[in-house]
């Protein structure tokens, strides 16, 4: 069942899926709240914003198209086929959807529409990058400078986002660039943690004098993978073992009574994970 379930989320079809849906609710976002308040977003998007305002004769969506489209020249050849063509869609999905939905929230004051669209637009941006795609031709962009020169993916976009900004501070009154920073802040926390909920496993460590026991129950009897690394008590001396595993946030409890049960005086350590890729425990993405 476990092998459908992950069959299943690596095909094509739910790629698209969760592209399409996430671009449906990162354009809500901006058109039926950011956009009636005249909010920069970041990245490549927000390039497209500000060159939209500075002329407005070439509409948002094709002023987004124009700057992909150097971007995915650069990138034919950096990338792997799927995760170009899967960029492409979601470019080009974002660019229609711009130019064709029209929506207004109502939503007035400043403040309360920069938390609403940036939790909008966040939550859209979580659902395309839990994809083996991307969010168009900057995410294309980051991973080429990420392969060939280390550059963390995380730090390319906070320096897009900086030059956004500073672009956009000749355009726009500090009212809105200010606004736009705590729509950009919502909008990271909320992708975030639409990533997570995508990823529901906890890593569990487990300090025990019983580890051949616990390590077969975990593995024979619940099927689960377990690595035992052996030790020694820091003030007791006594050897002891610590069993690293993976599980979820369903079969969590019931691991814990199993190992309890086996030793009473076991302590357990279980960690929130970000992501859980590799081996049989979670596919990994590829660019």
């Amino acid at each position: 069942m476990k092998r459908q379930l992950r069959s299943l989320t690596d095909t094509l079809g739910w790629n698209i899926f969760l592209m399409t849906l996430g671009a449906v609710v990162y354009v809500f976002g901006y058109n039926g709240i950011a956009a009636h308040h005249d909010f920069v977003p970041g990245a490549l998007y927000g390039l497209a914003v500000v060159g939209n305002n500075a002329m407005p004769e070439l509409s948002l969506s094709r002023w987004y198209v124009l700057l992909n489209v150097p971007v995915f020249f650069l990138a034919w050849k950096g990338v792997s086929r799927r995760f170009f063509f899967l960029n492409l869609y979601s470019m080009l999905i974002v660019a229609v959807l711009t130019a064709y939905v029209r929506c207004d929230f109502g939503i007035q004051a400043d403040v309360y529409s920069a938390i609403a669209a940036g939790a909008f637009m966040g939550a859209g941006s979580g659902l395309i990058l839990r994809t083996y795609g991307g969010g168009g031709g900057l995410d294309v962009l980051a991973v080429i400078l990420n392969r060939k020169y280390g550059m963390r993916i995380g730090v390319f976009f906070f320096l897009v986002n900086a030059l956004v900004m500073l672009t956009a501070l000749n355009r726009f009154s500090p009212d809105i660039i200010v606004a736009s920073l705590v729509m950009l802040f919502i909008s990271s926390v909320v992708t975030e943690y639409v990533l997570s909920l995508f990823n529901q496993r906890k890593a569990v460590r487990i300090l025990t004098r019983k580890g051949a026991e616990v390590a077969n129950a975990l593995t024979r009897v619940r099927k689960q993978h377990a690595t035992i690394f052996p030790g020694k008590g820091g003030h007791s001396g006594t050897n002891m073992d610590m069993i690293l595993s993976i599980t979820d946030r369903l079969r969590l409890r019931s691991l814990e009574k199993d190992v309890f049960a086996i030793d009473p005086a076991a302590i357990i350590v279980v960690e929130n994970t970000f992501s859980v890729i590799g081996g049989h425990v979670g596919l990994r993405k590829e660019y």
